[in-house]
């Protein structure tokens, strides 16, 4: 089929990482060769038409975010700037760990209009480095006739270095390494920048270029090796590992033992049985739970967070570098916190029999689901147990649990569990959207290696933590927006009409909606998710109403959740790993002290939160696309050692390039693709299915399959299926990515 602009728009929209060379959106879209010239025609069309932009001869959907992108360059006098792609200069304040001649997204502060055009020097807040020079590189290895060459691990944008055989160090073709690159590829622009030049470079006229060669300081062992995937993925997305020592003196000087003063002045719930419940492998215990019986019927619910505010100043070295992380990184095998261990595993972690700080939301719930009164107080408490979702779930649904012998404990998460189910029915009732698309759970062995790919259970205990911390969560916002106190919401606004109508055809197609309704709001989509559950085309239903909702994102302004059908919302409960949570938290005290002193400071934050907002955001999307590499990456070594062996499954995926499978015994997914299949075949999206040509044969969601695995590439992310029985298809060679 031959390569549509839509198709284009929709291959560079549904990236994290939206920057994309031609080539990779080729791969994207399953075109080959012939393909390429029209690609080149349609990619000129949309950068015309101000749908997609061009940047450094690579490609992504125009920004709606109101943030722009940057070159990080010293001025006059050592003077902070960024040069956006016009050529003019931005003001900036000092950023943390950023190098000169990095490329940088940057959030304009004031005015809008540059200095060129409004005659006013334009201000800026630097969000995140995204690229350009590095001290070091990570690529790989790969030989290239008497010498060698660096290029990308996965896929990173077309960049490469020659490496001399006498630099190798040791280091192996096909090896993940680290390079010091000596000269420059690309050196008159940066060189006019740092000229203090405000002009735009002439139209049409490219930098000077020299050879660039590099040599190897560490290899790292081949793709698929735990220590090299995590050096090299870190590097990808340049997530700070080290903490810098100040911030390290900081979390060090706090004593272990609370004063006596700070426990005077706060709510004393240590005689509550609250628990904490998280997966097995948590690293961070910041929430914790009570559930009370209330004598007219109904129950109080306690949700204690781990009072992170109180250790973590504002502007301190911590609160810099937690500000710079944004957020924890979960990889399977390792985490990277925002936090220091020393609070983010000891002092601000709920850890059963110790006394920690907290902010508590109490809250009244009818037994109906309704919350009738919330109260909130600065703590301590003192958890009973550390429970995993496992062993909180057996005791739920009344079975042995062993683990959990106080019965003040069992009572409570009986009581939990019955008040989730309230407080569900409700949310639903209202029109919330509940996705409940399956997530992996990669086993490790000794060696950090994947054992087994499994399907993450997702329990009554599971849900009944999501439901209290969505309760917590919304109650906070409710009492900050009625009392006026400038706070970073979690927004989720509504869909574009557009992307409204294509889910429309998607539902109607499967008969999923209720003809009586015109409108498609948040109602009408959770129940047609609903009546999709069960069916062969789930997968698909939930995964096309997830891409046609806008992301979830931080503002400085409330505009409501779509997708929780709440009017009001933020994020509360983490603020080990997550700054916006942090941000919310001295809100909450500075509304609690209410003094002339906290109403001053939360003034002050006020101007800081539009910068924050886009910081976070930032920051979120990062983690999400390194956390799933990490995941991709697990799920290519698993296979990689079972290439030639036939396993069952499912069609999960219909794609023009091929179809999807999802296999039986593990967790995975892989890629048949239309060069393995007999024939020529087409997508009929009606039906959303592979067609052969003449429509004999066809593929649809749901149908099973035997297929082999015929290739596994760990660097790129690629999984290979080739389909070995199904009917009288059969199954022929060729080479293309998959998964």
């Amino acid at each position: 089929m031959p390569i549509e602009p839509e198709s284009v728009v929709r291959a560079l929209d549904r990236r994290h990482r939206p920057l994309l060379t031609p080539q990779a959106l080729l791969r994207e879209l399953g075109g080959g060769g012939r393909e390429r010239r029209a690609l080149a025609s349609i990619l000129r069309r949309l950068v015309s038409e101000g749908r997609v932009e061009r940047v450094r001869g690579r490609y992504r959907i125009a920004r709606s975010d109101g943030l722009f992108e940057g070159v990080f360059e010293r001025g006059a006098g050592g003077a902070p700037l960024v040069f956006d792609d016009t050529g003019v200069a931005w003001s900036v304040p000092e950023p943390s760990g950023i190098a000169a001649g990095e490329r940088v997204v940057v959030e304009p502060i004031g005015t809008d209009e540059p200095a060129s055009r409004a005659g006013v020097e334009p201000r800026a807040e630097v969000v995140r480095a995204i690229g350009g020079p590095r001290s070091q590189w990570i690529g790989i290895l790969g030989a290239a006739g008497r010498a060698g060459v660096l290029r990308p691990y996965r896929d990173d944008g077309f960049w490469e270095f020659a490496v001399p055989r006498s630099a190798w160090r040791g280091a192996r073709a096909g090896d993940v390494v680290v390079a010091v690159v000596q000269g420059t590829r690309e050196r008159g622009d940066l060189a006019r920048r740092r000229a203090g030049s405000r002009a735009p470079r002439a139209r049409g006229r490219r930098p000077a270029r020299e050879p660039a060669t590099a040599r190897v300081v560490e290899a790292l062992g081949p793709p698929g090796h735990p220590e090299a995937d995590f050096r090299a993925l870190v590097w990808r997305h340049r997530l700070p590992v080290e903490f810098p020592p100040a911030a390290l003196t900081e979390a060090d000087a706090f004593a272990e033992r609370l004063e006596p003063e700070e426990l005077a002045r706060r709510r004393d719930l240590r005689g509550q049985p609250f628990v904490t419940i998280d997966p097995i492998n948590a690293r961070d215990h910041d929430d914790a739970v009570c559930v009370e019986p209330l004598e007219r019927g109904g129950w109080r619910l306690w949700v204690a967070i781990a009072d992170v505010s109180r250790y973590v100043a504002e502007d301190s070295a911590l609160d810099l570098e937690a500000r710079r992380r944004g957020n924890s990184v979960y990889f399977p095998d390792r985490a990277i916190p925002m936090l220091p261990e020393r609070l983010s595993g000891g002092l601000c972690s709920l850890r059963p029999d110790l006394d920690r700080l907290a902010l508590a939301v109490e809250l009244e719930v009818a037994r109906d689901g309704a919350v009738r009164g919330a109260r909130f107080h600065q703590a301590v408490i003192r958890s009973r147990a550390r429970l995993v979702y496992e062993q909180a779930a057996e005791a739920m649904e009344g079975g042995a649990a062993r683990e959990v012998a106080d019965p003040e404990v069992r009572d409570n998460l009986a009581r939990l569990a019955d008040l989730a189910k309230a407080l569900m029915r409700r949310r639903f009732a209202a029109g919330a959207i509940d996705f409940d698309l399956p997530t992996a759970e990669i086993v490790l062995g000794d060696a950090g290696r994947p054992t087994d790919i499994v399907e993450a259970p997702r329990t009554l205990a599971h849900r009944a933590i999501e439901e209290a911390m969505l309760a917590a969560n919304r109650a906070v916002a409710e009492r900050l927006v009625g009392a006026q106190v400038p706070a970073l919401f979690r927004v989720h606004e509504p869909p574009l009409p557009a992307q409204l109508e294509g889910l429309r055809e998607l539902l109607d197609s499967f008969d999923l909606l209720d003809a009586s309704h015109a409108a498609l709001g948040p109602l009408e989509i959770a129940r047609a998710i609903q009546r999709a559950a069960g069916r062969p085309e789930e997968r698909l239903v939930n995964l096309v109403a997830l891409r046609a909702l806008r992301q979830a994102r931080y503002n400085e302004r409330n505009l409501g959740h779509f997708a929780l059908a709440f009017d009001a919302y933020l994020h509360f409960t983490s603020p080990i790993r997550r700054y916006a949570d942090l941000v919310v938290h001295r809100a909450l005290r500075d509304l609690l002290e209410d003094s002339a002193a906290s109403r001053a400071r939360a003034q002050r934050r006020a101007a800081r939160l539009p910068g924050l907002a886009a910081r976070v955001s930032w920051c979120e999307r990062v983690a999400m696309e390194a956390e799933r590499e990490a995941v991709d990456l697990k799920k290519c070594v698993f296979l990689r050692e079972r290439v030639g062996e036939r396993f069952a499954g499912s069609v999960s995926r219909v794609a023009k390039h091929g179809v999807y499978v999802a296999l039986d015994p593990f967790f995975v997914e892989g890629l048949v693709h239309v060069r393995r299949l007999p024939g020529v075949w087409h997508l009929d999206e009606r039906s959303f299915s592979l067609v052969s040509r003449g429509g004999r044969d066809r593929l649809r969601l749901g149908d099973r399959v035997e297929i082999r695995v015929v290739a596994v590439d760990v660097a790129r992310g690629w999984i290979d299926f080739e389909l070995v029985e199904r009917g009288t298809l059969g199954a022929r060679s060729a080479s293309r990515p998959g998964a």
